[in-house]
């Protein structure tokens, strides 16, 4: 899960609603296909645009990571200038990218790939800092650490940026926004317990698919359709999709674990699974029409 692997991530709000969680998940028809970013040791399909534009990062045959742009199977590879590692995750129609970097000192910065140029993005005072998705509108969201360990959203607007905390979380992260303003992502709360959650028109809410032990949301499209993941009460993780309240299940046939972390316009899905022997790959899913 995508949550997980941000090394040390990860407002104020108007309100706090729980979600209705009383609707049945139900498993979803979709075609399934594999996506290896070619000679990898492992991938991770994180992003798509309305092009079809995927964007993710892999691990090479060496352990190192980088980022990738897949254009309908062509792929390029993405690495910030002199960094230990990258990961992309993020990307609008305007094939804006953003993501993250390890420094050589092993520091964690955001990162922006604006046709090539890159910036580095941290949240002012951070010790490490991840920029997770961007609108077009140029609005990003993502998470960072601040001095005293402890992991915020963030909501960055031009130069200004905004911190964002799940009301009563231990911990808050955003994973993704859409051109609607709508913010995705995850909060932990006091007992230690990781739930998805969507912001809307200034409002938080709690956002668990029916029988989830935990969940976190990673991505949403402009019609306001959320994909993120869960896990059941056997410890099993799931993909979801929620369509208006709709819960669906994302699993990618055959395998341990699945992760759905990206979703369009047309209802495609980008995510990860691992396979019986724990290597995890990228995916592509097509809803069956």
């Amino acid at each position: 899960m995508r949550f997980c692997k941000y090394v040390v991530l990860v407002f104020a709000a108007m309100g706090t609603m729980v979600a209705n969680n009383f609707l049945k998940a139900q498993t979803a028809s979709f075609n399934f296909a594999q996506l290896d970013v070619p000679n990898s040791a492992s991938t991770e399909a994180d992003g798509i645009n309305t092009r079809g534009d995927i964007i993710g990062f892999f691990v090479d045959a060496s352990g190192k990571q980088h980022g990738f742009l897949d254009q309908h199977g062509t792929f390029t590879q993405l690495d910030f200038p002199k960094a230990a590692s990258t990961k992309t995750v993020g990307i609008n129609n305007e094939n804006e990218i953003v993501g993250a970097f390890t420094d050589a000192s092993g520091v964690q910065h955001g990162l922006l790939d604006r046709a090539g140029t890159f910036t580095q993005v941290d949240f002012p005072g951070s010790t490490s800092t991840a920029a997770l998705s961007i609108n077009d509108a140029h609005q990003i969201v993502g998470a960072f650490t601040d001095a005293a360990g402890h992991t915020h959203g963030f909501l960055k607007r031009g130069s200004v940026f905004t911190r964002l905390d799940f009301p009563g979380s231990t911990s808050t992260t955003a994973f993704g926004i859409n051109n609607r303003d709508e913010i995705v992502g995850a909060f932990t709360n006091a007992a230690g317990v990781q739930h998805a959650f969507v912001h809307r028109r200034g409002i938080f809410t709690q956002l668990d698919p029916p029988g989830a032990t935990s969940s976190v949301a990673f991505g949403l499209n402009v019609l306001g359709h959320v994909v993120g993941s869960f896990t059941d009460a056997a410890g099993n993780g799931h993909g979801f999709l929620d369509e208006d309240g709709r819960f669906v299940h994302v699993d990618f046939p055959g395998a341990a674990s699945t992760d759905a972390n990206g979703t369009n316009v047309e209802g495609f899905i980008v995510g990860d699974y691992f396979d019986a022997s724990g290597v995890e790959h990228g995916y592509f899913a097509t809803p069956r029409r």
